[in-house]
Protein backbone atom coordinates (compact mmCIF):
# COMPACT_ATOMS: atom_id res chain seq x y z
CA UNK A 1 0.00 0.00 0.00
CA UNK A 2 1.49 3.44 -1.37
CA UNK A 3 0.67 6.41 0.95
CA UNK A 4 2.12 10.19 0.34
CA UNK A 5 3.84 11.82 3.21
CA UNK A 6 4.97 15.42 2.03
CA UNK A 7 5.23 14.23 -1.43
CA UNK A 8 7.25 11.04 -0.97
CA UNK A 9 5.63 8.18 -1.46
CA UNK A 10 5.67 5.56 2.01
CA UNK A 11 5.32 1.91 1.38
CA UNK A 12 3.78 0.13 4.09
CA UNK A 13 4.47 -4.00 4.19
CA UNK A 14 2.34 -5.60 6.44
CA UNK A 15 3.56 -9.05 7.03
CA UNK A 16 1.43 -12.25 8.42
CA UNK A 17 2.39 -15.27 9.37
CA UNK A 18 0.33 -18.67 8.52
CA UNK A 19 0.38 -19.38 12.11
CA UNK A 20 -2.72 -18.04 13.02
CA UNK A 21 -4.81 -20.84 11.77
CA UNK A 22 -1.94 -23.63 13.19
CA UNK A 23 -2.26 -21.70 16.91
CA UNK A 24 -6.14 -22.63 16.37
CA UNK A 25 -5.40 -25.86 15.35
CA UNK A 26 -3.06 -26.46 17.87
CA UNK A 27 -5.42 -25.27 21.07
CA UNK A 28 -8.78 -27.48 19.43
CA UNK A 29 -6.31 -30.45 19.71
CA UNK A 30 -5.05 -29.58 23.28
CA UNK A 31 -8.20 -28.67 24.34
CA UNK A 32 -9.89 -31.64 22.69
CA UNK A 33 -7.29 -33.97 24.35
CA UNK A 34 -7.88 -32.31 28.42
CA UNK A 35 -11.67 -32.58 27.88
CA UNK A 36 -11.43 -36.62 27.23
CA UNK A 37 -9.09 -36.81 30.24
CA UNK A 38 -11.16 -34.91 32.76
CA UNK A 39 -14.37 -36.22 31.73
CA UNK A 40 -16.56 -37.36 34.49
CA UNK A 41 -17.91 -40.68 32.69
CA UNK A 42 -17.08 -43.15 29.69
CA UNK A 43 -18.03 -42.14 25.84
CA UNK A 44 -20.54 -45.11 26.41
CA UNK A 45 -22.37 -43.85 29.01
CA UNK A 46 -22.13 -40.00 27.91
CA UNK A 47 -24.19 -41.63 24.45
CA UNK A 48 -26.90 -43.45 27.16
CA UNK A 49 -27.13 -40.29 28.73
CA UNK A 50 -27.50 -37.47 25.49
CA UNK A 51 -30.48 -40.97 24.01
CA UNK A 52 -32.22 -40.44 27.20
CA UNK A 53 -32.28 -37.45 26.74
CA UNK A 54 -33.41 -37.12 23.47
CA UNK A 55 -36.16 -39.64 24.07
CA UNK A 56 -37.19 -37.26 27.11
CA UNK A 57 -36.91 -34.44 24.88
CA UNK A 58 -39.37 -36.88 22.25
CA UNK A 59 -42.09 -37.16 24.63
CA UNK A 60 -42.34 -33.55 25.90
CA UNK A 61 -42.78 -32.37 22.61
CA UNK A 62 -45.12 -35.42 21.24
CA UNK A 63 -47.09 -34.10 24.77
CA UNK A 64 -46.77 -30.56 23.91
CA UNK A 65 -48.23 -31.14 20.26
CA UNK A 66 -50.82 -33.67 21.37
CA UNK A 67 -51.88 -30.66 24.06
CA UNK A 68 -51.85 -28.24 21.23
CA UNK A 69 -53.96 -30.22 18.80
CA UNK A 70 -56.54 -30.83 21.58
CA UNK A 71 -56.59 -26.89 22.46
CA UNK A 72 -56.98 -26.18 19.14
CA UNK A 73 -59.90 -28.43 18.35
CA UNK A 74 -61.48 -27.31 21.36
CA UNK A 75 -61.18 -23.49 20.07
CA UNK A 76 -62.80 -24.92 16.95
CA UNK A 77 -65.93 -26.31 18.01
CA UNK A 78 -66.19 -23.28 20.49
CA UNK A 79 -65.90 -20.80 17.70
CA UNK A 80 -68.10 -23.28 15.63
CA UNK A 81 -70.67 -22.89 18.49
CA UNK A 82 -70.59 -19.34 19.19
CA UNK A 83 -70.75 -18.78 15.45
CA UNK A 84 -74.22 -21.00 15.15
CA UNK A 85 -75.52 -19.10 18.02
CA UNK A 86 -74.66 -15.35 16.55
CA UNK A 87 -76.50 -17.27 13.71
CA UNK A 88 -79.79 -18.14 15.22
CA UNK A 89 -79.52 -14.70 16.92
CA UNK A 90 -79.66 -13.20 14.05
CA UNK A 91 -82.04 -15.03 12.02
CA UNK A 92 -84.47 -14.76 15.18
CA UNK A 93 -84.11 -11.23 15.31
CA UNK A 94 -84.47 -10.88 11.45
CA UNK A 95 -87.80 -12.68 11.79
CA UNK A 96 -89.07 -10.81 14.37
CA UNK A 97 -88.16 -7.27 12.14
CA UNK A 98 -89.97 -9.33 9.14
CA UNK A 99 -92.80 -9.75 11.12
CA UNK A 100 -92.81 -5.85 12.52
CA UNK A 101 -92.27 -4.68 8.68
CA UNK A 102 -95.16 -6.67 7.43
CA UNK A 103 -97.41 -5.42 10.52
CA UNK A 104 -96.21 -1.78 10.17
CA UNK A 105 -97.30 -1.84 6.38
CA UNK A 106 -100.94 -3.92 6.88
CA UNK A 107 -101.24 -0.81 9.21
CA UNK A 108 -100.54 1.66 6.32
CA UNK A 109 -102.19 0.05 3.64
CA UNK A 110 -105.60 -0.26 6.30
CA UNK A 111 -105.61 -4.12 6.38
Amino acid sequence: MAESNGGEPTVVVDRRSGGGMGLFLLGLAVGAGIALLYAPQSGADTRADLKRGARKIRRKVRDLAEDTSDAAHDLSRSARDAAREARDMLERRLARHQRAGATDEDEDIGV
